[in-house]
Order: C-alpha cells, then structure tokens, then sequence
C-alpha cells in the first residue's frame, strides 16, 4: 500500500518537529569541572552521555554562575571569620567546587558579549548549549 501526501507530510513534520524539540536546549543536571572564584564562572560537563551518540557529554566553559549558588560559601566564610567560639567550628566546606552537580539552563540569546548589563548579541543563537547558567547546586 502507497503512502499518501497526508502521510508523508506528517512524517516529514514529525521529524522536523523532533529535530526542532532535540536543537532547542532548556536545562539539565551538569558537575561542576573547573570554577573560578573571582569571576564567577564555571566550566560545567552535562551528566547526561550518550557516548559517541546525540547527547555525548563535552564541557561547556565559562558558564555565568548565580549568585545565590556561591553566596551561600560566602556567607558561610564570613560567618566563621567573625564568629565567636562555636561558631568558628562551622566547616567551610563550599558547595560550588569541582565535583559538584549543579543545574543549569541555556539562555534564549547567546551570551558572548554579555557582562552583566545591557549587551548587543553577537549572534541569532538561542537556546545554545555554549549559553548555559548554573542557577542551582544539588546538594
């Protein structure tokens, strides 16, 4: 039995409708590889790996880090530094270090130019994987 035009048409949608659904990326759970401090990057490795398949994991660097995601080692030092007596026993242990699975999310415009104000894009991506945030550490 032949295929109609309507058949073939919904085919040919679904796949682009596939293709569009797996090029658009929203968020996913990644470990922190490399993350410095003073700027408040991090280079993140997704944890999903589909080794040599469509979702192989690779690093994506210098993602932006959220403030609520470090503030919390930084209160954690300065509460220790100050503290009196039992306090000065808190373990400083930081939650944003290498290791640690952190969520992050791929913003709608690339982030090439963007320093922390108003920017000009330097490009029609969206949704790209080289635009990720951490906006959240799994503890």
């Amino acid at each position: 039995m032949s295929q109609t035009i309507e058949d073939t048409f919904h085919e040919l949608m679904s796949k682009v409708q596939n293709k569009t659904k797996y090029e658009t990326n929203v968020g996913e759970f990644a470990k922190i590889v490399r993350y410095n401090k003073g700027s408040h990057t991090a280079d993140v490795q997704p944890l999903v790996d589909d080794v040599g398949g469509r979702d192989e994991a690779r690093i994506i660097n210098e993602c932006p880090v959220l403030y609520p995601c470090y503030a919390v080692d930084e209160l954690r030092a300065e509460i220790i530094s100050k503290g009196q007596d039992a306090m000065k026993t808190i373990s400083p242990r930081p939650t944003i270090k290498p290791g640690a699975t952190v969520f992050i999310v791929f913003n709608n415009r690339d982030l090439d130019n963007f320093t922390g104000g108003s920017f000009q894009k330097s490009s029609d991506r969206m949704h790209d994987i080289n635009d990720a945030v951490v906006v959240g550490v799994l503890e």
